[in-house]
């Protein structure tokens, strides 16, 4: 793959893979990158002696985390602000726009940089003009190449306010990605963000399941998905225990295991419900449960801000998500609550068709929900089938996440905010 492949969350599917359905705990330590982290993990979950751990699938899932881990080097520069500056660059061949940021003057503890140029990736240019009210105009600048040296004259500007008012300028820290000599600016953040990735949170996840199987050897379990990408993981774990909704078909209770490794974002673990309309079908619905009244903790997240303990002690919450399938089934409005199923489809159509709707490029996603296309539905077996079929539909991953929440929301609640 090329480096930019290894930027966009890939979903894989495990069901025809080829793996070992085991791995030995001194191999999932390889994967934590930072001393003092790994220390801790060790002591918590008493590995001074390697043992094995027993997952169906686990020995590629590991291989496919450490692809994505380790395929870059991660530079940490702090840098004042006055000494950063950003450029519009057109491809020659395809004038395809990017954004280069010049860091001078940076350090990382002792190690000095004078000079480094990174690509913008992921959202650190609006992370770097935000503060500045500028980031719409700033990118829209990339429409055109007669208009990269108004960036120039931006930044000139700039240079000149800080020049005559130092107290304003501010340190942060330059997270920038480095692969041979390529560089990618991947976030802007302040220095106490501290580096917990996708393989940490992989590593965790793992050993907690392997404590929750150990002490609930009842209980079945499988990794049923992955979504991946350098900076993004998504796994989710579902019980092969299944929860009947009449003819209609059944639920399986599920956690999601998430990080978001870029900008002002946060990891930890989700309830999920896996949502099946027959046993027959392949196709499924991952529905995500809101806090309700009865204030039934759905997820635990933290920020990369905390500390190290803090970070182990969010993915100990697995126990405590795994079993809220059985709890929530009376309250889903699609179960108990709605005779209209119509109007359920016709709430979703509206936020996928709307003008500000992130979805109105996927046609296959608009035709699904649409009444033309679709006609009218008379009842619930053939509006759950429709939302299972949404998602087999291939779009980005952020995008994926979107649609779920926003079928969670009209399914569970009758609600599309």
């Amino acid at each position: 793959m090329e480096n930019k492949d290894y930027f966009r969350a890939q979903r894989y599917f495990l069901k025809d893979k080829e793996s070992e359905d085991f791995i030995y705990t001194d191999q999932l330590l390889t994967l934590v990158k930072n001393r003092e982290l790994k220390e801790l993990i060790i002591n918590k979950y008493n590995l001074d002696i390697s043992y094995k751990i027993e997952i169906e699938k686990i020995e590629y899932l590991f291989n496919l985390v450490s692809q994505y881990s380790q395929r870059f080097e991660l530079i940490r520069i702090e840098a004042k602000e006055s000494d950063v500056s950003c450029e519009l660059k057109f491809d020659e061949n395809n004038q395809n726009a990017k954004y280069v940021f010049t860091i001078k003057n940076g350090n990382e503890g002792e190690l000095f940089f004078d000079f480094i140029e990174a690509e913008a990736i992921y959202d650190s240019l609006n992370l770097f003009y935000n503060d500045k009210s500028l980031s719409q105009y700033v990118k829209s600048l990339s429409k055109s190449s007669n208009k990269k040296n108004l960036l120039n004259d931006l930044n000139k500007s700039w240079a000149d306010y800080y020049a005559n008012n130092e107290k304003v300028v501010k340190t942060k820290l330059f997270r920038i990605l480095k692969h041979n000599n390529n560089y990618y600016l991947k976030s802007i953040n302040s220095s106490a963000f501290k580096e917990y990735g996708i393989a940490e949170s992989f590593v965790v996840a793992i050993l907690e399941l392997a404590k929750f199987k150990e002490s609930n050897p009842d209980t079945e379990f499988i990794i049923s998905s992955i979504s991946l990408s350098e900076s993004k993981l998504d796994l989710i774990i579902s019980q092969k225990k299944s929860i009947q909704l009449g003819n209609l078909g059944f639920l399986r209770s599920s956690i999601s295991i998430r990080n978001e490794d870029q900008g002002n974002t946060s990891f930890g673990v989700y309830n999920t419900l896996e949502f099946y309309p027959n046993s027959n079908s392949d196709n499924k619905i991952y529905l995500f449960p809101n806090n309700d009244e009865n204030e039934i903790r759905n997820s635990v997240t933290s920020k990369h801000t905390v500390l190290q303990d803090t970070f182990l002690s969010t993915y100990s919450n697995i126990n405590e998500l795994f079993n809220l399938g059985e709890e929530m089934k009376k309250d889903f409005h699609f179960y108990t609550g709605s005779s209209n199923y119509d109007e359920l489809r016709s709430k979703i159509e509206q936020k996928i068709i709307s003008n500000n709707s992130p979805f109105r490029k996927i046609k296959a996603l608009k035709d699904l929900f649409s009444r033309d296309k679709t006609g009218h539905i008379e009842n619930l077996e053939v509006l759950l089938r429709i939302c299972a079929q949404s998602d087999a539909i291939e779009m980005d991953y952020d995008l994926k996440f979107k649609l779920r929440y926003l079928i969670s929301d009209v399914l569970l609640y009758n609600s599309n905010r």
